[in-house]
Parts: C-alpha cells; structure tokens; sequence
C-alpha cells in the first residue's frame, strides 16, 4: 500500500513538473527613442516595464539608468545569466508610420533576436496588449520572426455597465471636448489626455462601484497644471493650480463606443475658481 502511495506521489510530481511554464529571468533595459520627448519616453518604457511585471512566468529585474536609451546597451555590459529586453522605437521616413523592434539578447547563444513591428500612429504601440508583447518574447527565444499577433485578434464583445470586469475594452483613442484634442487610453488602466492647447495630463482608468452598478472612474495623475484647467482665465488657472484637487471622469457605459458621464474640476463663478461637475460624453474614434 506505501508503495502504491509513494508511486502516485512521483507520478503526481512527474505531472506537475511536466506541465509547469518555464521561468524566464530578464534584464529590461527600456527603450531607445530619439524621436519622441521625455516624458512619451517615460510613459513608453514604463508601460513595457508594467506589461512585462505581469506575465506570469518572467522575472524581470529592472535596469533602466533613463526614460529613453540614446543607443542599444553595450553587450559587454549584460548579464552573463539573464535575458537582456528591450525595444527600439523610430518614425519612418517621409512617412507618419512608428516602427517598433524588439530586441531579446540571450546569453546562451550570445544571439541578439528581434521582432519587428509597423504601427500607423506612436499611440497604436502604446495600446497594443500585453498578450502580444508575451508572444512576441516567446517567439523570439524559440527565433521566430515577424509572428506579433494583428490587434483585430483582440477585438472585445460589447460591453454593459453590469458585467465590466477590466478597461482592457476601453484602449483606443477618444474624443469628446471642446478643449481636448484626443484622449489615449491603454491597456492595464493607464492613458493620456491631449488639450487643444497642447498639454498632456497623465491619467489613470479603474472599475468604480457605485450605488447605481459599476462605473469608469478616470482620474488626473500627476501634479496640476494652469493648462489643465481651459474653463479658467488664464490668472485664476495658474494662481489654483498649485493646490488643486486632480480632475476626475466618472462615465457610465452607454456602449463599447460611448463613454456619458461628469467631469469634476474647476470652473470660474464672479472671477473665483469653484468645483464643480460638467456633463460630458466620449466618442470612441478608433
């Protein structure tokens, strides 16, 4: 009878070790782009960095010195032991196009693998899914060339307020205000609003439950600026800024194309800057 124990024991071992994903340590050493400012580069490196923490079987042990590489890291500088990643960014030439390299350097073979990609817009790369970044390191250790998944593959079924499990659905870019040029919103609850008069506010995007279901709450990361706030006159913006709550969205969802909701933030009442809820709505444009 022990015997027999001890033989499914093994047996049940044997199973588990088989059927096991492989771990994969790597060194991330964030991107090389020129073309783009610091803190593009910032929020690039730090999305591939967020991207790589949560899949499962990687280990990745940040390297990065900057936001953005001036050029490839020196190979003789790279552990001996571990994968080394990173990415390579440029804009094609005479064209609007971003192309976007990986670059897996492994230590066994001293090889350097890459994979790359042709986007139609820089924000396209930004909202490219985590799953597509996992397959593409795959496929680099096992060096397969060009096989990045097509974003259709990651098309979502249309959403209702009731059954939201992530924003995963949300990634693409929006618009919806007069003052604002584009929203970007990326997967793993990040994004970006671009106003009109050129500004950048970081954001970050969350399932909120509420007493009437689950809303998307979006939500000013960072610091304030006068820029932030176009309902202002200029001298009231920049003297409030300084102290001023973040500006929040909170949107039902009336389809996978249509954010209706309030945006909470400063508006100017007899010369005083006051908070107060503006109704709003989100158009989807791609």
């Amino acid at each position: 009878m022990r015997k027999i124990f001890f033989v499914l024991i093994l047996f049940s071992l044997t199973i588990t070790s088989f059927f096991a994903e492989e771990r994969y340590s790597i060194d991330y050493y964030g991107i090389v782009a020129t073309e783009i400012d610091s803190n593009m580069s910032k929020m690039t490196s730090d999305l591939y960095y967020t991207q790589l923490c949560e899949i499962n079987n990687f280990v990745i042990n940040d390297k990065r010195v900057e936001s953005s590489m001036k050029a490839a890291p020196d190979k003789a500088s790279l552990s001996a032991e571990n994968l080394s990643f990173y990415t390579e960014i440029t804009k094609k030439e005479n064209s609007s196009k971003w192309v976007s390299t990986l670059k897996l350097i492994n230590p066994t073979t001293n090889k350097t693998e890459s994979q790359t990609k042709e986007y139609d817009s820089f924000y396209k790369i930004l909202m490219e899914p985590k799953s597509v970044l996992h397959e593409s390191i795959l496929n680099l250790l096992e060096n397969k060339q060009n096989s990045a998944a097509n974003n259709d593959d990651f098309l979502m079924p249309e959403k209702q307020s009731g059954d939201i499990e992530s924003t995963e659905f949300l990634s693409g870019t929006w618009s919806g205000e007069d003052s604002i040029d584009k929203i970007v919103i990326m997967r793993g609850g990040r994004g970006f609003v671009i106003f009109t008069n050129g500004a950048s506010m970081n954001i970050t995007v969350e399932i909120k439950n509420t007493a009437e279901g689950k809303k998307i709450l979006i939500k000013q990361n960072g610091r304030a600026n006068a820029s932030f706030f176009p309902e202002l006159s200029r001298t009231v913006a920049l003297k409030e800024a300084v102290n001023a709550s973040p500006v929040t969205w909170l949107f039902s969802i009336v389809n996978d194309n249509t954010l209706s909701g309030t945006k909470n933030t400063l508006i100017e009442s007899n010369g005083a800057a006051i908070r107060s809820d503006i109704n709003v709505t989100w158009k989807k444009r791609s």
